[in-house]
């Protein structure tokens, strides 16, 4: 039976629940790599992309309080605690904009003092200084907590989100969408019902999204296919996921510091499982700064096609103790993209072509 499944998830066919829940627990690591990497050749051929790409995050105040983040703190009057102005920010992309980043990635904590409004004037004021730069901006969650708090409805959230620059949304906050698993991570977070929500008004306005996966805590191989299973689902319904980016949990400094985190072959087996699974979504990315660098290059053959960018500053995983740069340069990602035996090809963020001086990157 797992011969055959892998036969047919490799050529593009679809998989039961029960066929991926079996290709999870039970094929061999190397078969599944050699499906998954022919899916992504028959997509994509050699080429792996990336963008030059750098996070901004407004504050790492936040009332959600997950247990898995390291990275948020409860109250301004924590020593950790920074919040920045618009202006401020603005500051900064326009130094980070010398880099030649193409996006800035901006998510952050959720407070009160951070509501529409105030996005609305960061995203016309990045949009005036920096018009080339794309702003992959606010997580699902994001969003409702900003629409509640500011009494609107998530679609007139995104509404005046896009008309002040919105171009895309990033797929954090999805965690796992297990109810089990999320009362034990993230209790207080809006449930898998209101990501999906927000994600589908989203593709609805025409915005483009990416979907994640936290995995490697306390989640099981069939919440897992759950979880991928309903993005699919979604993703039959709008096709407005241009990605889907398996995160590795990450336990230092979190609430759960006696995990040990996901193994290499959970990682590499996660991958290829989610580039079987998800056959209606183009690109399988992986966070190199979860990942590590050395399994990043692996997993150039276990299913990942496109990888997360430079990610200058970011903080959130930062915030455990990975130990991978702040952010890597354009050479260093070519690097690494080549130690996985395939070809870099840099991209914007809807997935079109770079040209830099004359000449496609």
């Amino acid at each position: 039976m797992i011969d055959a499944v892998l036969s047919r998830a490799a050529d593009g066919g679809r998989m039961t629940p029960d066929e991926a829940v079996a290709l999870y627990r039970d094929a061999s690591l190397a078969d599944l790599g050699t499906a998954a990497d022919a899916v992504v050749r028959r997509r994509v051929g050699e080429r792996i992309s990336y963008n030059v790409n750098a996070h901004l995050n407004p504050t790492n105040i936040c009332v959600v309080g997950c247990g898995f983040c390291a990275f948020a703190v409860w109250t301004e009057k924590d020593e950790r605690a920074y919040a920045y102005s618009v202006d401020q920010l603005v500051d900064r992309a326009t130094q980070l904009s010398e880099l030649g980043i193409t996006e800035l990635h901006i998510v952050g904590g959720m407070t009160k003092e951070y509501d529409l409004p105030y996005y609305e004037e960061l995203f016309r004021e990045l949009k005036a200084a920096l018009p080339h730069v794309s702003l992959t901006a606010l997580t699902a969650v994001e969003v409702d907590f900003i629409a509640k708090v500011s009494g609107v409805t998530h679609r007139e959230a995104i509404e005046r989100l896009i008309a002040a620059g919105h171009d895309t949304m990033p797929g954090g906050g999805a965690e796992v969408f297990s109810s089990r698993v999320r009362k034990i991570i993230a209790d207080r977070k809006a449930p898998a019902e209101v990501w999906l929500d927000v994600h589908r008004e989203a593709h609805r306005q025409g915005l483009r999204t990416n979907a994640t996966l936290l995995f490697g805590h306390f989640e099981t191989p069939e919440e897992q296919v759950d979880h991928l299973l309903r993005l699919r689902g979604l993703q039959d319904e709008t096709g407005g996921f241009q990605a889907f980016i398996p995160l590795p949990f990450l336990p230092g400094n979190t609430d759960f510091p006696y995990l040990p985190g996901p193994t290499r072959e959970e990682k590499l087996r996660t991958i290829a499982v989610a580039r079987l699974v998800l056959d209606n979504v183009d690109h399988i990315k992986g966070h190199w700064v979860m990942l590590g660098e050395e399994i990043t290059s692996e997993a150039l053959s276990y299913g990942l096609d496109d990888l997360s960018g430079t990610l200058s500053e970011e903080r959130i995983a930062h915030a455990t103790t990975v130990e991978t740069p702040l952010g890597l340069s354009v050479s260093r990602m070519e690097t690494l993209i080549r130690a996985g035996g395939r070809e870099p090809a840099e991209r914007d963020t809807l997935y079109g072509g770079v040209s830099r001086d004359g000449v496609a990157a």
